[in-house]
């Protein structure tokens, strides 16, 4: 019987933190949403299957992770625990990271208006500005031709 546990939206936060706070400092919140989203795609792209499941919200600022947004409002200190992480899953936040890392919250807020088309049309639903992973799927689809 398998122990594993399916990592959390907070072990993949946790996974990045170390990556990236010893070179750049303390990450915004919004940045961490924005690299978080980045893994989540980056996943559905090369799996079929997101990195982690929490409800992903169109905010004015891009994609956000409301429960995880919650937590940190609640408790700045919250933490995951990035050693469960798999060898793939590892290695995806190794690439947003090398990739994404250097950039500002701001910056990174800026590129998902323009690079998520997914984003864009949660944002502009009066309600439920959910983004789903079959909304994800189908714009990586739609990349690919």
């Amino acid at each position: 019987m398998s122990s594993e546990k399916t990592p959390s939206v907070f072990d993949f936060d946790s996974a990045l933190r170390q990556r990236l706070e010893p070179k750049f400092g303390t990450l915004g919140l919004v940045a961490r949403h924005k690299l978080l989203y980045a893994v989540q795609r980056l996943s559905i792209s090369k799996t079929g299957e997101p990195a982690f499941h929490a409800r992903c919200e169109a905010w004015k600022m891009g994609p956000v992770f409301t429960e995880f947004y919650a937590a940190v409002q609640a408790n700045p200190s919250v933490s995951g625990n990035s050693s469960i992480l798999t060898t793939q899953e590892n290695e995806f936040c190794d690439l947003v990271a090398r990739l994404l890392g250097a950039q500002s919250g701001r910056s990174l807020a800026a590129r998902s208006h323009w690079r998520y088309p997914e984003w864009f049309e949660a944002k502009k639903r009066r309600t439920n500005k959910e983004i789903t992973v079959a909304e994800i799927k189908q714009h990586l689809a739609a990349l690919r031709k």
